[in-house]
């Protein structure tokens, strides 16, 4: 039990760290489009890197939130069916139900990985007039579906506890010392 709660709990607080480092990544492509904005509009003089820079820093930030996300509960269900549901319940129906979310990430990093791999072999650079480097936007994919991954374990662990034995297996503030809160 103290390896599962382990387990749980360095997910849980690696997906953490992972979320808040990537949600700095918003002020300097909050920096970037002001700067575009102010050099197009105000002085005629716009960028050639502010657009792609704004989606490498976006992407970035939406993917690797997927974990953080995922860990929250922030997805959606159809909560006029799931919400009268017992908590096991619940559990049983989600142990069914995330056989689709474990397809979707195992495609995810199954296709990633080669694609990321190889961009990053090649040294890639967009074809753009400014040319940056792809590849570390490219990696941030299969990263992420790692993380997504791991997260998705502890959410299976945790409900096949709870379907098994109708307790949960990390109580509320087991469940906020792994989250950091």
């Amino acid at each position: 039990m103290q390896l599962l709660t382990g387990f749980i709990q360095f997910v849980d607080t690696m997906n953490e760290w992972i979320a808040k480092i990537a949600s700095f990544f918003i002020y300097p492509m909050m920096l970037v489009l002001v700067y575009e904005v102010v050099m197009r509009y105000y002085f005629t003089r716009p960028t050639i890197w502010a657009h792609e820079t704004s989606c490498m820093l976006y992407g970035a930030h939406f993917i690797l939130g997927g974990a953080y996300a995922l860990q929250k509960g922030a997805f959606v269900n159809v909560e006029v069916v799931y919400a009268r549901f017992s908590k096991r319940t619940k559990a049983i129906i989600d142990l069914f139900t995330w056989s689709m979310f474990y397809i979707f990430v195992g495609v995810l990093l199954w296709k990633s990985a080669p694609w990321a791999w190889e961009s990053f072999k090649i040294n890639e650079f967009s074809d753009s007039t400014w040319g940056p480097y792809v590849w570390p936007i490219k990696l941030t994919v299969p990263f992420a579906a790692v993380t997504m991954l791991l997260q998705g374990m502890t959410k299976t662990l945790k409900d096949g506890y709870l379907a098994l034995t109708g307790r949960e297996l990390m109580d509320g503030a087991d469940a906020e010392a792994a989250a950091g809160n």
